[in-house]
């Protein structure tokens, strides 16, 4: 037990240069442990799932992972982001978790795709993280477009601004708001998406699926007629995924849980001391939830 112990407060080169041993010896009885825990993880419990994906290295090279969104842990990883390499572990749900009700995911064509085939009768929620997120690009490509195509007089107000239009107006201290004023008051066209992207924050603030739908069918009407083309593209968007946006009210979930695994995640990566052994990876990622930041391996 004391290699175990350790573990919990060092990495495993740290834990196995304290006890002079390999660090694969190390290793080895952290995975043996790990894979008694984790042989099975039960699904018939979960209620709502949430899919998200992340970058296993450099370049294009994605693992994909199932989180149950009640506790907040990571039930399945697995490499790839296709709807092939999804599918068996939605079919094992499809069968099992009799009681899931809901999946929480980004607009990815293929996870929805697989989702609907194996799964019809449970709800797809767009979250509201991924279409701000959504939102903030095609307010980036419409600064980038300005940046281009306005003269030298007018760019003088786009300096330093990339920060200012994305966050939250209200998050902004005063000397930050009156500089972002400042820029809208001459650039019509980031005024308008400005506007807009406040506005869709209100979104999820409407009392009811109902009137949700009211709230989001103005917003896209007015998207669609105001103009700047990478706005007209965001409303095309939302107009294409409407159902899954509003199924967010019936249940109320979102990629909280997520996020903050994802941020856990990066963070076992650059403090790990290699994960060649993928299985090894894999049962770090389903013990995540019991360990905090500072755990490596």
């Amino acid at each position: 037990m004391t290699a175990l112990d350790l573990l919990r407060f060092g990495t495993i080169k740290d834990v196995a240069n304290y006890l002079h041993v390999g660090w694969d010896v190390i290793k080895g009885i952290h995975k043996s442990k790990l894979k008694s825990l984790y042989r099975k993880i039960p699904v018939h419990k979960i209620e709502y799932l949430g899919i998200d994906e992340f970058s296993l290295r450099k370049g294009h090279n994605y693992m994909t992972i199932f989180i149950d969104l009640t506790r907040g842990r990571i039930i399945h990883a697995v490499e790839g982001r296709s709807a092939d390499v999804i599918s068996p572990f939605l079919k094992i749900v499809a069968r099992k978790a009799k009681k899931l009700k809901a999946i929480a995911m980004d607009m990815s064509r293929p996870y929805s795709s697989a989702v609907t085939e194996h799964l019809p009768h449970v709800d797809i929620v767009f979250d509201r993280y991924h279409i701000m997120a959504i939102m903030n690009k095609a307010i980036e490509s419409l600064r980038r477009e300005q940046q281009r195509t306005l003269g030298d007089s007018d760019k003088k107000y786009l300096k330093g601004c990339r920060f200012l239009l994305l966050s939250n107006y209200k998050s902004l201290d005063k000397n930050r708001q009156i500089k972002l004023n400042t820029l809208l008051e001459v650039n019509k066209p980031l005024f308008v998406i400005h506007s807009m992207k406040e506005q869709l924050r209100l979104l999820w603030i409407q009392p009811n699926r109902r009137q949700a739908l009211q709230f989001l069918n103005q917003w896209i009407f007015d998207a669609l007629a105001a103009g700047p083309k990478a706005l007209v593209k965001v409303g095309l968007t939302l107009l294409k995924h409407r159902q899954g946006i509003l199924n967010y009210f019936p249940h109320k979930i979102t990629s909280g849980p997520i996020e903050g695994t994802v941020n856990k995640i990066k963070t076992l990566k650059r403090q790990a001391y290699g994960f060649r052994d993928m299985e090894y990876f894999k049962l770090r990622l389903y013990h995540l939830h019991c360990q905090g930041y500072s755990l490596t391996g």
